[in-house]
Order: C-alpha cells, then structure tokens, then sequence
C-alpha cells in the first residue's frame, strides 16, 4: 500500500510539473520593423539616407557623364599618342558602364548606404524587444507573419512603444487580427 501512494504521488508531482512548465510559456509577436518605425529618431536615419543619396548618388551621374565625354574626346583625338589613347579608351568604358548600368548602381550603393544606417535601429529594436519579453515573461516571441500556422499571441508592440515612451500612432493597435478586441499584453497564452 505504501508503494501505491508513493507511486501516486511521485505521478501527481510529475503532472502538477508538467502543468507548471506549461503554464510558464508565453507566446508573443513582434513586427521589427514597426518597432524601428516607433523610434524617436528615425527621422534623423531617413535624412542622412536623403542627404547621401542627393549629395553622393545625384551628382555622381553628371560627373560620369562629363569624364566619359572627355575621356572619349582625348582617345579620338588625332594627336594623342596611342598609349594615352588606349588608356583613355579604357577609361571611357568605364565611366560608360557605369553610365548604363546606373540605376542597378544607384540601388546597389543606396541598398549599402540603407544598411549602415538603419542596422544600428534594428539591433537596438531587437534589444527592446528581447528586454521587453523577459521583463514580462514572455518565453516564446515570433515575427507572426513568418509562420504559416501559429497561435493567437501577444503583439509586444504597445509594451515596447511603453518602454521607449512614445505613444502609439492612431492606426497601431497592437491587435492580433484585424476587427478582434485588443488582448492584454500581460496576458500570455499558455499552451
């Protein structure tokens, strides 16, 4: 008999664990992007990127253009010696590819610039969110849209907006799915 309630009650524990475990998870979302948009100093990211792309990229083109010129004058030329004719020929045709390869180009180099830029937001997002989660005990956070099939869970971004003290602009409600009543962030799901 003693081994029958010690067996049972090493089962309960064993279960009442489970549950506990269980019971621990909490499953939120969160959109990186959203976040980085909620930043209070974005606006400073998207104006270098403007600056760059009118100072850099805008005036690259022209320039291009002008020492392909001149370059292509100085190889037809007559009276340049050959050597000079060949070098400048070659270096014709590469202002040349440049020029009409530009807008493939112009992307690349704003693509790079995009990226030095606004890499430093997504790190600090992807701390906030991360620093967000374990202050509230979330165990389980997912970018939603990346999954096929998921759970309802948590949109983390009023907490996060919290945290970086800004308000949430009108339209951001952090809700799981649209003409769906906001869930509590606190409230995690459990599974």
């Amino acid at each position: 008999m003693k081994k029958v309630f010690t067996l049972v009650a090493v089962v309960v524990m064993l279960v009442a664990a489970g549950n506990t475990a269980v019971a621990q998870n909490k499953f939120g979302h969160a959109d990186i992007e959203r976040v980085v948009g909620l930043m209070p100093d974005i606006n400073k990211a998207d104006s270098i990127l403007q600056k760059f792309k009118k100072d850099s990229l805008d005036n690259a083109l022209p320039f291009y253009i002008n020492e392909y010129k001149r370059k292509d004058s100085i190889a037809k030329l007559p009276s340049t010696p050959q050597a000079i004719k060949q070098t400048a020929q070659q270096e014709a045709a590469g202002y040349l590819q440049y020029i009409q390869n530009w807008d493939q180009f112009m992307q690349s180099e704003m693509q790079r610039k995009q990226a030095e830029v606004f890499n430093p937001y997504f790190m600090k997002a992807f701390d906030l969110i991360n620093a967000v989660a374990k202050e509230n005990g979330y165990t389980w956070v997912f970018k939603q849209d990346a999954l096929w099939v998921a759970p309802q869970t948590d949109d983390l971004l009023p907490l996060v907006a919290k945290k970086l003290g800004v308000k949430l602009p009108a339209g951001a409600t952090g809700l799981d799915h649209p003409g769906e009543p906001a869930k509590p962030a606190t409230g995690g799901k459990k599974q």
